[in-house]
């Protein structure tokens, strides 16, 4: 599958190889292709925002929060493809970092009403070092994976097991609401409280009884 990662920092980078190992074709799409700061030897072509997103037939949005919606805006028409929305609505305080959002929306919302892509929100609850080492856990992580179109989450499942998580249905967009708090969860245990970063969720359930 063709598989368009917009950004190259810290989830981008680690995406696209792990996509390309999992046999999918993989594009980057950042501001300047030809800008040497992005050739950490991965060998993945980079593009434009536009010309990844318009090549993919799944786009990743792998930007900060801050950068989303004008990264989005550069993809141009998205009918018809998937979008996969990684982001975190981050905001930095005096206490570190928030989340800018919650409640009453989320990131996931934001953008879906703003694209004509099939958007689903997973690959957000849990930070680069897992996702560049999700086949290397004894269980598979868990992804919660949230959207409007079954198909297009079914989809998006198969893709995520391609790189070693267990994907888990979590209804439609509007639970972003939650994934992104569990997000922010991950982050401040790493940043903050001293956890390994390559730590993952796992759902754990009881033995059966002899």
């Amino acid at each position: 599958m063709k598989i368009a990662v917009i950004g190259k920092g810290r989830v981008g980078s680690v995406l696209g190889p792990a996509f390309a190992k999992a046999g999918h074709e993989v594009v980057y799409g950042v501001r300047n292709p030809a800008d040497e700061k992005y050739d950490n030897g991965d060998e993945i072509p980079h593009d434009t925002t536009e010309g990844a997103a318009q090549w993919g037939e799944v786009v990743i949005l792998a930007v900060d929060w801050g950068a989303a919606e004008s990264a989005l805006a550069q993809c141009g028409d998205l009918s018809d493809k998937i979008l996969i929305d990684c982001t975190n609505p981050l905001t930095m305080s005096e206490a570190g970092l928030e989340l800018a959002l919650g409640f009453d929306t989320s990131a996931g919302e934001i953008l879906a009403v703003q694209t004509d892509a099939k958007l689903v929100k997973t690959l957000n609850q849990v930070g680069s070092p897992v996702m560049a080492k999700a086949h290397d856990f004894p269980s598979r992580p868990i992804q919660f994976v949230a959207g409007e179109d079954a198909e297009a989450k079914t989809l998006v499942s198969s893709l995520l097991r391609d790189i070693g998580f267990e994907p888990i249905d979590y209804g439609g967009i509007k639970n972003a609401r939650k994934m992104e708090p569990l997000g922010m969860v991950w982050i401040d245990q790493a940043f903050q409280h001293g956890m390994d970063p390559e730590t993952a969720w796992h759902f754990l359930k009881l033995a059966d009884d002899a």
